[in-house]
């Protein structure tokens, strides 16, 4: 096998040979080396003069001894690597054929950045939750203490700080409100004066109804300006304060665009129009189980309709006395369209009302009146008005397809939903379109909504695993704790991403014949994982406990390896995994 070198600088070095060896640090000899390595890696593919590099690396020898153990360190790092990965080009020294955590993590700040320009929330949050796995630790390097290594340390920091905070705000603007909070917490966390993610926190917290959490994280951020800085919050901090103490209700959801069911909108609205050219009196009849998206349907066919115009009539047939309702009726314009209902009681009342009701009516006046009932109470309705002086045109709403329900979950999520997700979603809903819509709105108001890989999850439910955010000090330290081979094992996991046995492992694995010949015994690390609870044993095999920590594995994964590791899974293809497939 041979691949890129492998550098991680955030926290302890760490590099892997091109042939898959992870190096030994008592294999660099000096901490000069390490540090030169750390110096070109920062400029991977970009050429570093000698003298840049001698004024970081040995600013107080003489030039001549300088320059000697600089070609000394250079020669070590080929050494060490096993392959002249460093060149001459352009008067200065380029490394070649490596991928680096900081480089990889510049990146998606650069594109986190595009996109918060862009408008795109949903990949900011991506982006975030990319360079965050990448982020385990601040920069260090062997001379922690001098001006480059600070000045680097300080930079990325920032970087962090920033990607943190932007990645909040636009969870929230998604009404994510966990991965606001999280990511937010974690801003606060590295700077406790940094008043732009506290304010999200504020805000996360209040729209979850969690009012005693949002006044605390104020308080704490007052208290930390004033002990660190001597200064009060600022104004917009102040008035989102004052806001929450006056316990302004929040604001409603966004209206979303109607999604699915084209063919059928393209039909209703034929029909509004013949029904609005003719001269009689015309009855749409829009029939279906409660909350399956009947008012939607006739309000998006109406969009389509020029000049017309909805005019309710009443909630519910049996609210409004017959004088009342014919005074509300009245009306000169045939596209002014009248609402009755949505009506689900017993359906021959029903239709006998609105029978009534249409007995009432000025048979000199042309009318257009949508009925929106049950199926039974359109069925007596078509055949007790059918070949009379009213014409009826009947519709049926009934549930949404997969394929309309995916897509209104996106909408209303503001991203895909994962499978468990909409597998929920279609199990509670019954796939009607009205109840999969005040579903998805409970749980976005209940703070269950959480970004994956995957796509956006339940953050609590029996479908979902729970977890908070994937990269922090539980899972840097769990990386401290694990050895190279439990780390590889763990991103295998990820990707592969549904339970296995061990015994299928093991035939994954040997799937990549290039494999170092440090291979552990998988049934022991499977088991030592199991322990400190990153796994868990399910009856179809071991699988990762927590999804957000899933996710961090694959954000650390390298693409080449990722999808080295995709390919040895379709190339193993256990039973199991088959079958489940």
């Amino acid at each position: 096998m041979h691949d890129r070198i492998e550098i991680r600088m955030f926290g302890r070095l760490f590099v892997r040979r091109s042939n898959g060896e992870v190096v030994e640090a008592d294999e660099w000899s000096t901490g000069k080396t390490t540090d030169l390595l750390r110096l070109l890696a920062l400029n991977n593919n970009r050429a570093v003069s000698p003298q840049s590099i001698i004024d970081k690396l040995w600013p107080d020898v003489a030039e001549d001894k300088a320059r000697a153990s600089l070609r000394t360190a250079v020669s070590r790092v080929r050494h060490v690597l096993d392959e002249p990965c460093i060149e001459r080009h352009l008067g200065g020294l380029v490394l070649r054929n490596a991928w680096v955590d900081v480089t990889a993590f510049q990146a998606a700040t650069h594109d986190l950045s595009a996109a918060l320009h862009a408008g795109d929330h949903a990949r900011v949050v991506s982006l975030a939750r990319e360079a965050e796995a990448l982020y385990v630790a601040d920069f260090r390097a062997h001379d922690d203490k001098s001006f480059w290594a600070t000045q680097t340390r300080d930079s990325l920091l920032l970087s962090r700080q920033s990607v943190l905070a932007d990645a909040g705000e636009s969870a929230l603007k998604l009404q994510w409100m966990r991965d606001a909070i999280d990511f937010s917490t974690l801003a606060v966390a590295e700077d406790p004066c940094f008043e732009r993610p506290h304010r999200t926190l504020m805000q996360a917290h209040s729209a979850l109804g969690e009012t005693e959490l949002a006044l605390r994280a104020f308080e704490h951020l007052r208290v930390c300006l004033l002990q660190e800085l001597g200064a009060d919050p600022s104004p917009q901090t102040r008035a989102l304060h004052i806001q929450m103490l006056s316990c302004e209700t929040p604001p409603e959801f966004t209206r979303r665009p109607f999604i699915g069911r084209r063919a059928q909108v393209t039909s209703l609205a034929a029909d509004l129009r013949s029904a609005i050219a003719s001269d009689g009196c015309d009855v749409i009849c829009l029939t279906g189980p409660s909350r399956s998206g009947r008012k939607a349907l006739l309000d998006a066919a109406v969009a389509q309709v020029e000049h017309a115009h909805l005019r309710h009539l009443i909630e519910d047939g049996r609210r409004s006395s017959a004088a009342e309702r014919l005074a509300r009726l009245a009306s000169d314009r045939r596209s002014d369209i009248t609402v009755w209902g949505p009506s689900n009681h017993d359906a021959v009342s029903d239709v006998e009302l609105l029978r009534t009701f249409l007995a009432g009516l000025d048979p000199r006046l042309p009318r257009v009146i949508a009925v929106i009932a049950s199926e039974e109470a359109g069925e007596l309705l078509a055949q007790q008005l059918g070949g009379g002086a009213v014409t009826v045109y009947r519709q049926t709403v009934g549930p949404l397809s997969d394929a309309d329900l995916l897509a209104l979950a996106t909408v209303t999520l503001s991203a895909p939903p994962s499978p468990r997700l909409l597998e929920e979603l279609r199990d509670q809903s019954g796939c009607l379109a009205g109840k999969a819509v005040a579903i998805l709105r409970e749980w976005i108001a209940s703070g269950w909504i959480i970004s994956t890989m995957s796509g956006v999850d339940l953050y609590n439910g029996a479908n979902a695993y729970t977890g908070g955010f994937p990269v922090g000090d539980y899972f840097r330290t769990m990386l401290e704790q694990l050895s190279v081979a439990e780390t590889e094992l763990c991103q295998l996991l990820a990707v592969l991403d549904r339970p296995a046995s061990g015994d299928a492992l093991t035939d994954i694995v040997a799937a990549d014949i290039d494999r170092p010949a440090h291979i552990y015994d998988l049934q022991s690390s499977l088991d030592e994982l199991a322990d400190l609870g990153i796994l868990r044993v399910s009856p179809c095999g071991y699988e990762m406990r927590n999804r957000a920590l899933r996710d961090a594995f694959e954000h650390r994964l390298r693409p080449a390896v990722k999808a080295r590791l995709l390919r040895q899974v379709r190339t193993a293809v256990p039973h199991e995994i088959a079958a489940e497939a």
